[in-house]
């Protein structure tokens, strides 16, 4: 049965995502446009429609080595570009569903960090806002609100990776966090770089060892994670090119 205290949270996680989804459509309704950037212009949109509807009998780089990226993220673009509405509503939609996406992990993050301190319960709601506030605040992010990139959509994952390494740790935590990995790593291979702090931070509490189990736990939600994300994609590349990564590694599969 959950608690006054359980509600008020979970009352004010959606008060603030709702308030974060209609500021972040105000971006765009204030603008009159979503932006488009060279890149929108240059393959944002034909990934789109390569995650609909692939066209490798038709196209040969067509959108030069772009064309090959993990196309999923941007078919929603795709579509609000085929949608009967102007820039301003397609917009505000695109940029609703991010602020939405990015809202609870950034917000339970906080929620750990701040913890209930004995004060007036208003205070605690203050802080998380404020914590809240300050993370929508970047430049990185507000220009991804309101532009066709899907850097933001890539980071949501990566955010509740994080959120979930912040609880107190377990081998289930572990596999959660890494599988969480994998899945952020799927949707953009950079996000791969985070791999060394993600064994730092589950490695640390144990010190000085890592336990076999932790470390199985995290190498099989990392693997698990990325697999069955990148596999939809990572198979067509692989019977395209012979490599499910092209164009990278491609000494690993024979390539040059």
């Amino acid at each position: 049965m959950r608690t006054p205290v359980t509600r008020a949270l979970a009352f004010e996680l959606a008060a603030l995502t709702l308030l974060a989804a209609a500021a972040a459509a105000a971006i765009p309704l204030s603008t009159g446009y979503l932006a488009w950037s060279w890149d929108a212009l240059n393959h944002h949109i034909y990934l789109g429609l390569t995650a609909e509807t692939p066209r490798w009998h038709l196209d040969v780089l067509p959108a030069s080595f772009q064309t090959y990226q993990y196309p999923y993220l941007y078919w929603p673009v795709y579509r609000l570009s085929l949608w009967d509405c102007c820039g301003a509503q397609a917009g505000a939609l695109w940029s609703a569903l991010q602020a939405a996406l990015l809202l609870p992990p950034v917000w339970l993050v906080a929620h750990r960090l701040l913890p209930a301190t004995g004060g007036p319960a208003w205070q605690g709601v203050l802080e998380r806002l404020a914590a809240c506030v300050l993370a929508f605040a970047s430049v990185v992010v507000l220009t991804g609100l309101e532009t066709t990139s899907n850097d933001l959509m890539a980071a949501v994952p990566l955010l509740w990776a994080v959120a979930l390494s912040l609880r107190p740790p377990s081998h289930r935590r572990a596999f959660g966090a890494a599988a969480l990995w994998g899945v952020a790593t799927a949707f953009k291979l950079s996000n791969g770089l985070y791999l060394p702090l993600l064994l730092l931070w589950w490695w640390l509490p144990t010190r000085p060892h890592l336990p076999w189990r932790r470390a199985m736990a995290l190498a099989a939600g990392a693997l698990l994670g990325f697999g069955l994300t990148y596999a939809p994609w990572g198979w067509q590349l692989w019977q395209l090119t012979g490599n499910p990564l092209h164009p990278f590694f491609g000494h690993w599969f024979g390539g040059g």
